[in-house]
């Protein structure tokens, strides 16, 4: 169970992240998941996170209702709910070291894609939506990182802000809910897990309040180089961790 210093660590991580996903609604994993992934396996951390951001994504919804439309989300939605029971049997199977040089590797390789602004031809075309919604959520529920997936689908779109954090939280509670059905049954869910968990959500209530007094007032541009830089510095960190013990 994390006490003393990994606590304190895993607590500024978690309020980072919840500040960061309570802004733009996705990235939360992407910060707290390279240094969670310094104190507890893989299998834990991408538990802990989804416990966690379901506890945010419910928040952020009911915050953005209004904005909520089904329709335009919907072949999205369905297409990741699809993907939700693979990615839990890979998580449940993977080794340890494996999983974490390739969450770190994908935390890097994403962050870089959002930090250049790539756009993907795919993400307009009408198949766009099941297609990206699958991957977005094989990556979600097997390494808990597939925010910008999702995020790279929305933003090509062109929907007002609003409108991208409501499709966004949808998208993602679903998958997280489903998510965390099948990582109960499949028995990945303990009681060290549930614990850890409970011991951060001040982090991310306050990570949270945060983001609700700086969503419309932050500097887009700045937010987001900041946000990046926490990204690609704790991926980096990561790998560089996991590369010195082979």
């Amino acid at each position: 169970m994390l006490d003393g210093w990994e606590l304190v660590i895993a607590l500024v991580a978690v309020f980072l992240g919840a500040t960061i996903m309570g802004t733009v609604s996705f990235g939360f994993a992407l910060v707290v998941a390279p240094l969670l992934l310094l104190f507890l396996a893989p299998q834990s951390v991408v538990v802990i996170a989804n416990i966690l951001i379901v506890i945010l994504l419910v928040i952020v919804l009911f915050r953005v209702r209004q904005h909520l439309s089904f329709r335009p989300v919907l072949g999205m939605a369905v297409g990741g709910l699809a993907a939700v029971p693979l990615g839990v049997w890979a998580l449940n199977l993977a080794d340890p070291a494996v999983l974490r040089m390739a969450i770190g590797g994908v935390i890097l390789v994403l962050g870089i894609l959002i930090l250049f602004k790539v756009q993907i031809p795919l993400a307009r075309h009408r198949l766009g939506g099941p297609i990206f919604g699958f991957l977005a959520s094989l990556s979600i529920t097997s390494l808990s990182i597939g925010g910008p997936l999702a995020a790279i689908y929305v933003m090509a779109q062109g929907w007002p802000p609003p409108v991208m954090r409501a499709s966004l939280a949808f998208f993602f509670l679903s998958n997280y809910v489903l998510a965390f059905v099948l990582y109960s049954v499949v028995g990945l869910v303990d009681l060290d897990t549930l614990a850890n968990a409970g011991l951060l959500v001040p982090g991310l209530l306050a990570g949270l309040g945060l983001a609700n007094l700086i969503v419309n007032r932050i500097n887009e541009g700045l937010f987001r180089y900041a946000a990046i830089a926490v990204i690609i510095a704790g991926s980096l960190m990561l790998l560089g961790r996991e590369v010195t013990r082979l």
